[in-house]
């Protein structure tokens, strides 16, 4: 098909996860660079946080925020389906969404249930996004960007269940770029390693905050890819851990 540029794509955006802090500060990058993004959510007071750093791109209707888990097909399309009528097509289907366990070996792990729910975390919210997000977009194309970790690669003992969730998303990733191929529809991940967040220099007060990367800086990475420009790449996972 055709390869259009950024100026004649869409520009819509769903952003899963876009209340925390990474999905935050992509949600800002976007808007700031003209696109209209939608954030589903669970939680009320993260919301909120949100709405209070946009209040101008909520009143000019270019944010978007709807009650939605994103672990659930059928809420999610029923979220696109909204979108897409008010909206239009959609381009950008992005999933930030994901939550980490560990701490005890898998030898010492007496709640196996666990990996069910790592997996529906950081697997099923990436393949509903990805899926519900293909639907729903244009003859344009389109793309999809799923945050992933380090540890998939390089994994550490004490979080068998985190990285086997995580492993899994890549090999979702590189199977469906296979099955997207010729379509005008890409698919990668990002592979953080630490993120710089108030959160983690909490909990982690010794380390070396200054080599770890800022939540904006990875969100330049997925604008980069969620752009019309990043055609030629698809089922990559791109390391953004900078030098922790």
């Amino acid at each position: 098909m055709d390869r259009i540029t950024d100026a004649d794509r869409p520009r819509t955006a769903l952003v899963a996860g876009g209340t925390g802090a990474l999905g935050s500060a992509l949600v800002a990058l976007l808007l700031e660079r003209g696109e209209r993004v939608c954030v589903p959510w669970r939680h009320a007071a993260q919301a909120e946080r949100l709405r209070s750093a946009h209040p101008d791109a909520l009143a000019d209707g270019r944010l978007r925020l709807s009650q939605c888990d994103v672990a659930d097909p059928d809420q999610v399309a029923a979220l696109l389906d909204v979108l897409r009528a008010d909206w239009g097509p959609l381009w950008l289907a992005c999933s930030v969404a994901g939550g980490w366990a560990g701490g005890t070996n898998l030898v010492d792990l007496d709640d196996i249930a666990l990996f069910d729910r790592m997996m529906r975390m950081n697997l099923r919210t990436a393949a509903v996004v990805a899926r519900e997000g293909l639907r729903h977009m244009g003859d344009a194309g389109g793309r999809v960007v799923l945050v992933g970790s380090r540890t998939a690669l390089r994994p550490r003992a004490g979080e068998a269940a985190y990285t086997a969730s995580k492993a899994a998303l890549l090999s979702l990733v590189e199977t469906l770029a296979l099955e997207l191929r010729g379509t005008g529809r890409t698919v990668n991940a990002v592979l953080p390693g630490v993120i710089d967040t108030p959160a983690n220099r909490q909990a982690m007060p010794s380390a070396a905050h200054e080599r770890w990367v800022p939540p904006r800086a990875i969100a330049k990475v997925i604008a980069w890819l969620a752009g019309a420009e990043s055609w030629p790449v698809s089922g990559a996972a791109i390391p953004v851990a900078g030098d922790s």
